[in-house]
């Protein structure tokens, strides 16, 4: 059967897609600093890393920073087709060249010295020349960092480990994202918050539909219907399709288009990385650990195919993005926050993954298997 049937019967016999068995997930996996500083390398040196999208940076100029975990990220667009990543470190002193987000810069000026850097990385200009030219501006440039543009999603490989996983990987990530190119999106507005919980029980909120009736009743439950879903996996890549309560009108997903409006998909790109999907835009959400196993920060963005030019258009978007962030940050989080202060007070307890949460049992298998194989 092809979504749509699937999704048909679903909805018919109020059902849902099953795992083959119960899981269960041991409270260690959220706690354990030795497990978060082997999670770290694993998953946040070692493999490819989606750090954000093309569209956040759609002019020459525009560019955003990131810490992945010990390495500040400068990410720029050099021209409409070239986007780069550098180290952000002067090559001086080890200042960072930026913080936050800019845009249309013309090359980047270090705050410490004002060592000028280009917007391709090499050092233009510094105070005092003569006091450095023994050693050549054209060695002093930014230390360049392999960045992949895949249908908008923008993959870091620090080194030829996480390259290889890329490659490996990039054939399953191209199909999986092919009918959401964020080139073509047109980027809306982007926060982030730091919340008390591990980085994984901050992707476990968007792994499962049974809790959307009892925890977001006022919220999204009347637009979304609680535990019914289609669970598809794609290697370690999720993709959850939810209905909408308008599908239980006659006729409402009878084909690719109508299917499109009525159903709410939730994407994991593996491991850090949701994209939640909607007829008219997208959600983008970063998860990255923080400092402690019991610390994340948690980056959403929104991007719509329609340009917004209107006030009523941005009154909408604005709508969507305030639903969106509200119910993470004022309903998800702080009940999460609550579990994992509770993990520590039984540590050897384990988590109850139900047939019916098919998306927390891969994702979590799909961790276990990468820290073997490492």
């Amino acid at each position: 059967m092809n979504q749509q049937e699937r999704l048909k019967a679903l909805i018919n016999n109020k059902e849902t897609d099953y795992a083959d068995d119960i899981y269960l997930n041991p409270v260690k996996e959220y706690i354990d600093s030795k497990i978060d500083l082997k999670e770290k390398e694993v998953f946040f040196k070692n493999s490819p890393i989606c750090i954000g999208a093309a569209a956040l940076i759609p002019d020459k100029g525009d560019w955003f920073t990131v810490q992945l975990i010990n390495t500040p990220i400068l990410v720029v667009r050099k021209n409409k087709n070239n986007i780069s990543a550098y180290l952000n470190i002067c090559s001086h002193r080890g200042a960072r060249i930026a913080e936050g987000t800019g845009k249309k810069a013309y090359s980047f000026k270090c705050p410490y010295h004002s060592w000028v850097y280009s917007l391709d990385g090499k050092l233009i200009g510094r105070p005092r020349e003569k006091a450095f030219e023994k050693l050549p501006k054209s060695i002093c440039g930014l230390k360049k960092l392999k960045i992949h543009n895949l249908n908008g999603f923008l993959w870091l490989t620090l080194n030829s480990k996480s390259e290889k996983g890329y490659k490996k990987n990039v054939k399953i990530l191209s199909n999986l994202t092919k009918n959401y190119n964020v080139n073509n999106y047109h980027f809306y507005k982007t926060t982030k918050m730091y919340r008390k919980l591990n980085w994984k029980l901050a992707v476990d909120t968007f792994l499962e539909l049974y809790h959307i009736d009892h925890l977001h009743n006022a919220t999204l439950g009347p637009t979304i219907m609680s535990d019914l879903g289609l669970f598809d996996s794609f290697g370690p890549h999720i993709r959850i399709t939810g209905a909408r309560t308008s599908a239980l009108q006659p006729n409402s997903i009878k084909n690719k288009k109508e299917f499109d409006i009525h159903t709410l998909k939730v994407h994991i790109l593996f491991p850090n990385t949701i994209l939640v999907t909607h007829s008219e835009h997208i959600e983008i959400w970063h998860v990255l650990p923080g400092d402690k196993e019991n610390e994340c920060e948690v980056t959403l963005s929104l991007f719509s195919k329609e340009k917004i030019k209107s006030a009523s258009a941005k009154r909408h978007w604005e709508n969507n993005f305030t639903l969106a962030i509200d119910v993470v940050r004022e309903e998800d989080f702080p009940l999460g926050e609550g579990v994992q202060k509770g993990f520590y007070a039984d540590p050897k307890r384990k988590l109850i993954f139900g047939k019916n949460e098919p998306g927390l049992q891969h994702f979590h298998k799909q961790i276990k298997l990468a820290l073997t194989k490492k």
